[in-house]
């Protein structure tokens, strides 16, 4: 699970609103900061030392990603699998929230060190997740079928809140396992609450107003155009109608939950162009990125 790490820029001008990608390419250096700087310090909310996982690695890459999981499984089973015991399936992650009424936070890989838990993933300008991003994995037997419970989005919140004011993790960074693993994976799961943490500062989403009202307008349905906006955005798409419709599956999944079907129409357009338009405007990120 522990794909080779490269740097490529797989996109140009193909929107006209479009100059370069979200995420920043990649260097080869390591981060400046020593391994206790790289761990946030969480008020307010307690963080359990869980076991080892030997599913880790040294971090050699700056931490510009957050990625949320669900396990499909139960707890006991959930900690055993991610301490990476099996050689042929050694995978780890930094953070389990667990399902119990009561949810707890368990840490099994600190920060400064990278978890195993991307697998085969891209993502903009990056390939192999593992290195540049954060794990967070969520106790949820199918998360396109049961909900989450209030309890686990209040903490999933606080949790990230931390980790993205922490590492400075922009909003169109914080990603599904489904986002990164085009067709491969499918989880958080369209019952995942993005909207709701969008709503409370956690990752991205379109303004609604700007969605209703584009609407009623007549929009580019093309592949190819598509495609495009899609590669913009940041997703990694196989080529062929395939994989076009695999990756319109992840952006549906988790921006257009109601209706996940892979095909082209209107609303997933209109979406994907909102979200373009507000996050790479230049005042908004004069307003929320300037140092």
């Amino acid at each position: 699970m522990n794909a080779p790490i490269r740097s490529y820029c797989r996109f140009g001008l193909i929107w006209t609103v479009i100059s370069a990608g979200f995420v920043g390419c990649t260097t080869t250096t390591q981060p400046e900061n020593k391994p206790a700087e790289l761990e946030p310090k969480f008020t307010g909310l307690v963080i359990e030392q869980g076991p080892t996982s030997l599913g880790a690695e040294p971090r050699n890459h700056p931490i510009t990603c957050l990625i949320l999981h669900h396990t499909a499984g139960s707890l006991p089973s959930s900690l055993e699998i991610l301490q990476g015991k099996d050689p042929k399936h050694k995978v780890g992650v930094h953070y389990v929230v667990t399902d119990e009424p009561k949810p707890r936070v368990i840490r099994m890989v600190p920060e400064h060190m990278a978890a195993y838990h991307a697998g085969k993933s891209a993502w903009g300008k990056l390939n192999g997740l593992n290195q540049h991003s954060i794990g967070i994995e969520i106790i949820n037997y199918d998360g396109n079928v049961y909900p989450y419970s209030e309890a686990q989005a209040d903490i999933i919140f606080a949790l990230c809140q931390e980790i993205i004011r922490h590492h400075d993790i922009k909003p169109w960074n914080v990603i599904g396992h489904s986002d990164v693993s085009v067709g491969r994976k499918v989880d958080p799961g369209s019952k995942f609450p993005w909207a709701k943490l969008a709503s409370l500062g956690i990752g991205a989403w379109p303004l609604p107003n700007e969605v209703a009202d584009n609407l009623k307008s007549k929009r580019n349905l093309s592949p190819s155009h598509l495609r495009g906006l899609l590669s913009a955005y940041g997703y990694f798409l196989e080529p062929g109608e395939a994989g076009l419709k695999l990756g319109v599956e992840a952006f549906q999944r988790h921006f257009r939950p109601a209706k996940v079907d892979g095909l082209i129409d209107t609303e997933t357009v209109v979406i994907l162009e909102a979200l373009l338009r507000r996050y790479q405007s230049k005042a908004y990120r004069e307003a929320r990125f300037t140092p």
